[in-house]
């Protein structure tokens, strides 16, 4: 059995992510921390060990390890009671992204403190806020306070037929109500009881007829500082307004380079570093979370005004693994892993 001097557990949702994950961090490790992964349940809370998945000597291993020294949670929608265990165990400050599910009413309350020019006016969802949203904007997005990879979103808009459309993933309506009684029961089905919000909907500027987004990766480094790993763009598919069904990844600069002259691609990518590097800033001091990564999601307009669109807790990692430094998407939370064992 491993003693937890030197250990970065990494925590994931279920065994069959386990080897997947490790294996990334591995080959990304320059500190000298040994790395293994386990899920919840591999957690024996009596006898104060953890079975988790191990590399050594080019074999995977399953082993009993002590609690280590920090843990990087990469668990999704988890039991909060674990994740107070944990700490408890592990002490103050020692396990971080222990919450990653971002609740988005939540998020947009502490961002419009100090955000709130870069924020589509959005609201909680309910049946007289929804009518008054649409009279005024025409287009909104009405979105789950939890969501995942754009599931359950829906676009709707008032056609100059005063038909409204809603879509769900696509801009072709999945259903087209005649008039706001029947949009009200029709969006209603779809959203029943779950909690929603609804969101202006911004004027995209479209690159090549296709919505893209502007998704800054932010990482605390070595140093225990905020600081964007990378900017990069996800284009939809033609005719999809949900940019996490994507056809293409690029570094925002190609796709912006295609759109703007040189000093305007650079004014634009200035803004959205400083725009997420504050929003992340923003959501630890006032949500207390210990973040070590967070993902900013930004959309420009067709006057080529940023919006943050969502924040995610949980970024998508396999995004980065076609393009160049990808390298650093894995290596930040083990060199800030590093840092707290230090601390």
């Amino acid at each position: 059995m491993d003693k937890g001097r030197g250990l970065v557990g990494i925590m994931v949702a279920n065994h069959s992510e386990r080897k997947y994950a490790l294996q990334k961090y591995l080959n990304c490790n320059t500190t000298s921390m040994k790395l293994f992964c386990f899920t919840p349940s591999d957690i024996d809370w009596k006898r104060n060990r953890i079975t988790g998945l191990h590399r050594i000597n080019r074999k995977w291993v399953l082993r009993k390890f002590s609690f280590p020294e920090v843990v990087y949670n990469r668990c999704y929608q988890i039991n909060h009671q674990i994740i107070e265990r944990l700490v408890a165990k592990l002490g103050s400050n020692k396990c971080f992204n222990h919450i990653n599910q971002f609740n988005k009413h939540e998020i947009h309350i502490h961002l419009s403190q100090w955000l709130a020019q870069y924020l589509p006016e959005t609201i909680l969802y309910d049946k007289e806020n929804v009518l008054r949203l649409l009279d005024t904007h025409k287009v909104l997005y009405i979105k789950p306070c939890y969501g995942n990879k754009g599931n359950s979103v829906y676009r709707v808009e008032v056609k100059d037929s005063q038909e409204i459309h809603i879509g769900e993933h696509h801009f072709t309506p999945k259903i087209v109500a005649g008039d706001s009684l029947q949009f009200q029961e029709s969006i209603d089905k779809l959203v029943r009881s779950t909690p929603y919000i609804i969101q202006k909907g911004i004027d995209i500027q479209p690159l090549n007829e296709q919505v893209f987004d502007i998704r800054v990766l932010a990482q605390k480094n070595k140093r225990g500082q905020w600081s964007a790993t990378n900017v990069v763009s996800r284009l939809a598919h033609k005719g999809c307004f949900n940019t996490s069904m994507c056809e293409k990844v690029c570094l925002s600069e190609k796709a912006l380079e295609q759109l703007y002259p040189p000093d305007k691609v650079k004014a634009i990518i200035q803004s959205v570093y400083n725009i997420s590097l504050r929003a992340a800033e923003i959501i630890e001091m006032g949500t207390n979370y210990h973040l070590g990564e967070l993902s900013v999601d930004l959309a420009l307009d067709s006057a080529g005004l940023l919006w943050i669109i969502e924040v995610n807790g949980k970024p998508q990692k396999d995004l980065y693994d076609e393009l160049d430094k990808r390298d650093s998407v894995y290596k930040r939370p083990l060199e800030y892993a590093r840092y707290l064992r230090n601390k």
